[in-house]
């Protein structure tokens, strides 16, 4: 007799615990204003935790003494703000995970009459998660390579960075290391990246070779091993120091071995996928994703890329990469490269 008391006390001790907990009845999303509210029973607005992991870039709300009704699920949702929404349930609370798209930003709040918990969500406010530094090589009085009907390295790359900049700056930061036609000594250029304390570098070029046969799209990562081809345009490149004052071999690394392997095998395979996406689009010669010691890539401490757009020499590639809309499409194929490894 004495244990089934025990038993029928617990079970109505637990009944009273269950039945004090404040029930969120439904999830929804409204689109004008966009919102994700929760419905909560009754007039109780029960306490909540909320925190966010910016790597993951999930919003956890943990609503204490509570439970959840069946409607009250996971779901996915691919919209314009949020990607899926996961419900746990514990024993005193019920856990919430809303997992969302890139650069979103938020505020919660309670609403009355009827109660509801909501989320607003805001991209026009949000902080860009991460800083690309683009860089337009050449400039001012260095000019860059020469190519048919005196085109200008300087020129192009300007034009190719810009463009570059309007497709990045949807998704994040970005800072020109120059805007116009001036001059930036090859160890300011890193710098600028390393003062914002960007995330990654990416700098454009044009390629240039004796013979107007050499054609194609080559990008280069930072290595300290180079075959004997990224050798000789790493060479051309890293000569502006020489040229105007400044010697490239004083453009120190400042990473440690274990950021430059890091950074390496982040860059090599940025380098891999732009160079294919970017030979098929553009119809040109995929000459491949190459180590190198150059002078910018080597002095900024983070992952980085170098784009040769094409032979400023060959008269296939210039036709391309000196109309506006082949220098946009280069540009979304290295901004689409950069956003694939970020997000």
């Amino acid at each position: 007799m004495r244990k089934i008391n025990l038993v029928l006390l617990f079970f109505i001790l637990t009944t009273i615990g269950f039945s004090n907990q404040i029930l969120l009845k439904n999830l929804r999303f409204n689109g004008n204003p966009p919102q994700m509210v929760i419905d909560v029973e009754g007039n109780v607005k029960p306490k909540y935790n909320i925190s966010y992991d910016e790597h993951n870039r999930y919003l956890f709300v943990e609503f204490l003494n509570t439970r959840a009704s069946s409607n009250l699920k996971n779901r996915i949702i691919n919209g314009s703000y949020v990607k899926s929404v996961k419900v746990r349930k514990y024993n005193n609370s019920t856990g919430v995970f809303i997992f969302f798209k890139n650069n979103i930003n938020y505020s919660a709040r309670y609403w009355s009459n009827p109660t509801r918990f909501v989320l607003n969500f805001d991209k026009n406010k949000a902080k860009k998660e991460y800083t690309i530094i683009v860089d337009a090589g050449h400039g001012g009085k260095d000019p860059g390579s020469t190519g048919f009907n005196r085109y200008h390295e300087k020129d192009l790359a300007l034009k190719i960075a810009k463009y570059l900049k309007t497709s990045l700056q949807k998704d994040f930061n970005v800072i020109m290391t120059r805007n116009n036609d001036s001059f930036v000594s090859l160890s300011g250029r890193p710098n600028i990246g390393n003062k914002a304390k960007a995330d990654f570098f990416v700098s454009v070029h044009l390629n240039a070779n004796n013979s107007s046969q050499a054609s194609g799209a080559d990008i280069f990562y930072f290595s300290r091993t180079e075959s004997d081809y990224a050798k000789k345009v790493a060479a051309f490149e890293n000569s502006v120091g020489n040229k105007f004052g400044e010697n490239a071999d004083d453009i120190t690394l400042i990473m440690g071995q274990l950021f430059y392997k890091k950074n390496k095998e982040v860059s090599a395979k940025i380098a891999q996928n732009l160079v294919n996406s970017y030979s098929k689009r553009l119809r040109m010669k995929n000459r491949g994703a190459h180590g190198a010691n150059f002078a910018v890539l080597r002095g900024f401490d983070g992952p980085g890329i170098l784009v040769e757009a094409g032979f400023i020499t060959n008269s296939s590639d210039i036709s391309k990469l000196k109309q506006s809309k082949y220098q946009k499409i280069a540009a979304d194929e290295i901004a689409k490269a950069i956003k694939q490894h970020f997000y």
